[in-house]
């Protein structure tokens, strides 16, 4: 009987095992399924809006996290803030020496994620933010269900002020460079952004800008991490109270390489040719720089860190108007 039962073991294990090491060798022929990642859609160069209908917010500061979760955590603000307006534009200011570029990838992530259009984007690099640890902060243009602005929006830059800093050690020696250019945009401020040369008591500049607007998305930056005097340049959408009001394109940033004329006269042709293709004609410029000297070829132009490549060294965006 044992005699029998060690045959019948046998047996199983005769057949058995040949079947195994078949299954064993099917499974590594198999070849391993190769994930493909999903490639994210590029933000449009521009869009086309109603001017009636524009709305305008700014993400609020936090030092939670880096980078990518800080640009994560605005996005979701400013959609909060729309309340189901559509956003068309984005300007993501970029403080210290993260990695600008990751944000256009956010932007791309979290809109499709939504299931939203992407909007256009610019991205700058800038000195710092008024608050510690604080790596990004961005601007929304949304367009609204229904009209807001039943005559338009007109865009103001105001006259940038500059002038010496005495080594006195005084926090506040910004303050009155800042309220001198603020007191250049005239009209009912719906937005405004300023760029200064330091942020030594963020707390006073922020008040005089709530103060001044009280109404309006408000934005606060140093452009640079060191500059050798006082600066303060201020800019504004304004909502118009006379006029027709106007279709618009706005653009997000074309970057450029160089400072001498060929490359400027590059970027300058593909924002004109941008504008053309959306039947547009140029109505606003306004231009970002890493250095001083552009201003002699570009206007007037926020000289900041960086302008969202390494290797770039300006960039320029456009508003147009659309031709009937």
């Amino acid at each position: 009987m044992a005699s029998a039962l060690k045959l019948t073991l046998l047996l199983i294990l005769f057949f058995t095992l040949p079947l195994e090491a078949q299954k064993k060798k099917n499974k590594k022929d198999i070849e391993p399924i190769t994930q493909t990642l999903e490639v994210l859609p590029d933000p449009p160069p521009a869009v086309k809006v109603e001017s009636t209908r524009l709305v305008f917010y700014t993400s609020p500061l936090t030092s939670k996290g880096l980078l990518s979760q800080q640009s994560k955590d605005a996005l979701t603000a400013l959609r909060r803030q729309a309340r189901g307006a559509t956003i068309v534009k984005l300007r993501a200011f970029v403080a210290g020496r993260g990695d600008a570029r990751r944000v256009s990838a956010i932007v791309s992530e979290q809109f499709s994620e939504w299931k939203l259009p992407l909007p256009a984007l610019t991205i700058l690099q800038i000195g710092a933010l008024p608050l510690e640890g604080a790596q990004v902060q961005i601007e929304a243009i949304a367009e609204d269900r229904k009209p807001v602005n039943m005559n338009g929006v007109a865009w103001l830059l105001a006259t940038q002020i500059t002038k010496p800093l005495a080594e006195s050690g005084d926090v506040n020696a910004v303050q009155p460079i800042l309220e001198e250019s603020m007191n250049g945009l005239k009209g009912e401020v719906l937005a405004v952004t300023c760029f200064v040369s330091n942020l030594d008591n963020p707390s006073n500049l922020e008040r005089a800008m709530a103060t001044k607007f009280p109404s309006a998305a408000r934005t606060l930056l140093q452009a640079q991490r060191a500059t050798g005097s006082g600066l303060a340049r201020c800019e504004a959408a304004t909502r118009r109270t006379i006029g027709d009001p106007d279709r618009l394109v706005l653009t997000g940033s074309i970057i450029g390489f160089g400072t001498d004329e060929q490359a400027i006269q590059l970027v300058q042709t593909r924002l004109t040719k941008l504008l053309e293709s959306n039947n547009a004609t140029l109505i606003e410029r306004k231009g970002y720089g890493v250095s001083r000297s552009l201003e002699n070829r570009l206007g007037s132009i926020a000289v900041i860190e960086g302008v969202g490549s390494n290797e770039a060294t300006f960039a320029l965006e456009a508003i147009g108007l659309q031709k009937n």
